[in-house]
């Protein structure tokens, strides 16, 4: 018989051995039998060593049960359980370039930077993952990241060399992308790296224009502090000043009508 107690020496089960093979199974039955916790938070101890789950069982045995509690989750956990499974993936190896066909072909790494898994995204880079390569939609890595706000994920593909000026299909480029919902940080990251300030989309709006036309107050003061050419118009005609004024951001519309700046920093 294999017995199972508790480190108080409370027997917890007792199994026939010819019913199980290896320690994984004894976890698991544990788990469906006697309303153990999954086998993840068992650990099973003999004489003072901890038995891994491919240890196999062929002989009567006394073994000591420990259950593990749950550790508080957190991002930091996240991103390094993610990055984990990546790496033993990468190790088989496979191509970091995958893609999904039935979600509009992001690969792995558009995945990771979409999510903010910074870790992961230096493992695919590592692994020469094609850090410009674009979606259906001419989507980059990078643009995704900017366009959640991810700054570690920017910085780290910026390091990488991503191209800043990548546009979609419609003409926006990762700085237009991170001017829509206010990423400041962001931003700031992608002119530091060489962004240009003054492309225009399809529509002819400027990342300028475009962070004038939704509020975005501190986006507007970063690109006008870097220089950003405050007289463009799009193919309305429109300019940023005209477009925030139009929209009623009062704020912009004082900041582009008032004379020069702060710098960046």
């Amino acid at each position: 018989m294999l017995h199972i107690r508790k480190l108080s020496g409370e027997e917890v089960a007792s199994m026939p051995v010819k019913e199980v093979s290896c320690i994984r199974e004894v976890k698991q039955r544990l788990h469906q039998r006697h309303g153990l916790p999954p086998r993840f938070r068992q650990r099973l101890v003999l004489e003072g060593a901890n038995l891994d789950d491919a240890a196999n069982i062929d002989s009567p045995r006394e073994l000591e049960l420990v259950v593990l509690p749950l550790s508080s989750p957190s991002l930091i956990d996240t991103n390094e359980l993610v990055a984990a499974a990546v790496e033993s993936m990468l190790q088989r190896p496979l191509d970091p370039n995958l893609a999904h066909h039935w979600s509009n072909e992001p690969t792995v790494l558009m995945n990771a930077a979409h999510y903010g898994h910074a870790e992961v995204v230096r493992l695919l880079l590592e692994a020469r993952a094609d850090k410009d390569k674009a979606d259906n939609d001419g989507v980059t890595a990078l643009s995704m990241a900017a366009d959640e706000g991810h700054v570690e994920v920017v910085r780290v593909l910026l390091e990488a060399g991503a191209d800043t000026d990548t546009a979609n299909i419609d003409g926006y480029t990762a700085l237009q992308v991170a001017a829509i919902p206010g990423h400041v940080e962001v931003a700031r990251l992608l002119m530091a790296a060489g962004a240009q300030k003054d492309m225009a989309n399809n529509t002819g709006n400027t990342a300028l224009i475009t962070a004038a036309a939704c509020g975005q107050l501190e986006v507007v003061r970063l690109l006008v502090a870097a220089g950003a050419d405050k007289d463009l118009a799009n193919r309305q005609g429109h300019t940023a000043l005209c477009i925030a004024a139009k929209c009623g951001h009062a704020e912009v519309v004082r900041l582009l009508g008032s004379g020069p700046t702060n710098s960046l920093s």
